[in-house]
């Protein structure tokens, strides 16, 4: 019973953080009291708090590092720099500077959608044997972790640095001004980066399909 308690009660709040992070973002923007942050720079923490205390507790046990464990340990750091990045949004003098910059385009949404892929890689390298009895090579899991976790720090960091400068988003073009040229590398950099990161992901699309095709030993 209490287990089931801690399942649901994680899963009500893991449904609300993604609602009260948006909601967080624009608060400054939209004539709202900035005293409500008092409110959610408070829950964000703890939430954080209760993530640590979760990975303190799991690595105190003796674990494998398997890719789906792997995968499970940069959900785990996705969150965490989610939660963490949401201190700049509860302090308005930087949240309204960092609402319309590419600060936000390294943070709320795409981070979201890494831990979501990353929970879908760590399940189907979990579940693999149990529902097809054959095991998936872990030799392509540790590459496509590797290439998937590394990719995705040097596309964020990057784009963190340009958000702090003030580069702007939501921007058809930006070569008409002389203000982003500082930015370009940057931007080709990460562009490049994150096709090759696609393109990296049919490495587990090859490793899932081999493994239900090949013949068990």
């Amino acid at each position: 019973m209490r287990k089931i308690l801690i399942i649901i009660l994680l899963a009500v709040l893991f449904t609300f953080i993604p609602i009260t992070i948006i909601w967080a973002h624009y608060q400054f923007v939209t004539g709202l009291n900035p005293f409500l942050a008092i409110i959610i720079t408070p829950f964000v923490l703890l939430i954080a708090f209760l993530i640590y205390r979760l990975l303190i507790k799991i690595f105190k046990r003796h674990i494998s590092f398997t890719p789906d464990v792997l995968f499970a340990i940069g959900l785990f750091s996705c969150l965490i720099l989610i939660f963490v990045l949401q201190i700049f949004y509860g302090n308005f003098t930087l949240g309204i500077h960092l609402h319309d910059t590419y600060f936000v385009m390294s943070n709320s949404y795409p981070l979201f959608f890494i831990a979501l892929a990353f929970a879908v890689f760590s399940a189907t390298y979990y579940l693999f044997n149990k529902i097809f009895k054959k095991q998936m090579n872990y030799t392509l899991g540790y590459i496509h972790f590797w290439i998937s976790f590394l990719g995705i720090s040097f596309i964020v960091l990057p784009i963190q640095y340009a958000g702090f400068a003030g580069m702007p988003r939501r921007y058809y073009d930006y070569g008409d001004s002389s203000n982003f040229n500082a930015f370009s590398n940057q931007i080709t950099f990460v562009s490049g980066l994150t096709f090759f990161l696609i393109i990296a992901q049919l490495l587990f699309v090859f490793n899932f399909c081999y493994s239900i095709l090949r013949k068990p030993k």
